[in-house]
């Protein structure tokens, strides 16, 4: 009986202890299923905050920042009130396995930024664009800027840049490959001259670099004078960074004549940006700098992933502003860009115009050479009554005849000594006579192959290279 009682009360302690260290289990076990739901519900409410962090990321994860906070009080909730073992396993799981998702992305985002890589290879997708399209990076001048060189592109310029934009590269189908060359400053001059007798500066009008080298209108003037010609023209750039390519680039010992091509359809508001520029460093001797951002975002490179999987780009079709009555029958045009009347010109442009005419002049004075500015009109001034607007064309289109904008800038030229030279009206009355475009047809807006031989054409005829290039004193306004 002894033997019993005895053997009962150690079961009792045995039981009591192992209810004990079960009791305790189960403790454990409830404080880890809390932390995990508090923990998981905190990581969420974190996120929710994480997503409006910056608008990159808010553009493609806003909508999920309210079910976060969501799911984050469901788990609060779910740590408190469920105190089933199951269900509490099965929950204890699902935030495991959530947490662990959260805890990943984030770490993935700190070691891509901290890695600054770039989700958008925007320096190479910068690289395979032509030369021609690409915005001039290199600092040059005050607050002016260049292209890199030397460099050389092969292939179907406008094509492969159509296609680079996402537009429909089926008008250029059939463009011929090229190869563009590019000297050591990042101009489009093929073989390296060490004295030249000619300067010509310009934007994309004077680059053309959809054309071969032989076609560009600086090489054939070149040959009909049998003058050296040093080609400065860069698209992306306005007349301040122009003349500051002839001051940095230009000077020669046999340097007689220098010429900036003026283009009416954005030199305007390209003066407007460079001359705003170039004031704010006068006052604050700071220059702009152009540089590749890097998108090192990978919650953002996933979020446009996903936007283009859902919403796949179809490639837009040519604008097609009007329609052109050719000898061998209707074209399509598109037009682009619409030059200025002097009414709309403000102050700041007028001043713009003027300190460029000034500062040109003067350079040409110190320097000892003719200066000339040829204006190049847009395809819509060259076409204009010769046209057809379409229905898809805007009321600008419609409604545009000419622009007096050439007068203004003769006359500034005239008060300095500068020669000026208009386009405008051979270029209208060759498309006249010939019914043949000057420009390329649809998207770009650029001189064709005709076009741009017509120009040496016609500089041929109004330039006086032979003449004495002694410049007159700069007169005052």
């Amino acid at each position: 009986m002894l033997i019993y009682q005895v053997w009962r009360a150690n079961d009792s302690v045995r039981v009591d202890a192992d209810l004990q260290v079960m009791n305790e289990e189960r403790e454990t076990e409830s404080r880890v299923f809390m932390v995990l739901h508090a923990g998981c519900g905190l990581l969420c409410v974190l996120a929710s905050l994480a997503l409006g962090w910056r608008p990159g990321i808010e553009l493609h994860w806003g909508w999920a920042r309210k079910p976060l906070v969501a799911i984050g009080l469901i788990s609060l909730l779910f740590g408190i009130l469920i105190r089933r073992t199951h269900a509490a396993r099965i929950t204890s799981r699902v935030c495991i396995v959530w947490s662990s998702l959260l805890i990943a992305l984030a770490i993935g985002e700190a070691a891509f930024r901290i890695a600054r890589y770039d989700f958008r290879r925007q320096e190479v997708r910068w690289r395979s664009c032509p030369p021609y399209y690409r915005q001039p990076m290199l600092p040059s001048g005050k607050v002016f800027f260049r292209r890199s060189g030397p460099e050389q592109w092969s292939g179907p310029v406008i094509k492969t840049y159509l296609q680079f934009a996402g537009c429909d590269p089926t008008p250029y189908a059939s463009e011929e490959p090229i190869t563009v060359k590019y000297d050591r400053f990042g101009f489009r001059n093929e073989t390296e001259l060490h004295d030249w007798d000619v300067a010509i500066a310009g934007d994309s009008f004077t680059e053309l670099g959809h054309l071969p080298y032989d076609q560009l209108f600086t090489t054939m003037l070149g040959r009909r004078f049998n003058l050296r010609v040093l080609n400065l023209g860069v698209g992306n750039t306005g007349p301040l960074t122009q003349l500051s390519y002839l001051e940095d680039y230009a000077r020669a010992p046999s340097l007689k004549h220098v010429v900036i091509v003026f283009f009416e359809g954005n030199d305007i508001g390209d003066l407007n940006r460079e001359y705003m520029a170039l004031l704010d460093f006068e006052a604050t001797g700071k220059r702009p700098v152009r540089q590749f951002r890097k998108q090192t975002s990978m919650l953002r490179a996933l979020g446009e992933q996903i936007r283009r999987i859902r919403y796949p780009v179809v490639p837009a079709g040519p604008p097609v502003d009007a329609v052109f009555m050719g000898r061998t029958g209707v074209v399509q045009v598109t037009l682009g860009l619409l030059p200025p009347t002097q009414a709309e010109l403000s102050k700041l442009t007028r001043d713009a115009l003027q300190r460029f005419v000034h500062d040109y002049a003067e350079f040409a004075h110190k320097t000892r050479v003719r200066p000339w500015l040829v204006y190049m009109p847009c395809k819509a001034s060259v076409l204009s009554g010769q046209i057809q607007p379409t229905e898809q064309a805007s009321d600008s289109v419609r409604t545009f005849k000419s622009t007096d904008l050439p007068a203004l800038v003769a006359e500034l030229c005239a008060k300095r000594g500068i020669r000026f030279v208009d386009l405008t009206p051979s270029l209208r009355e060759e498309t006249h006579r010939s019914g043949e475009l000057l420009f390329n047809a649809l998207y770009d807006t650029h001189l064709n192959a005709r076009g741009s031989a017509f120009v040496a054409e016609e500089l041929a005829k109004q330039l006086d290279f032979a003449a004495d290039s002694s410049v007159p004193e700069p007169r005052g306004d």
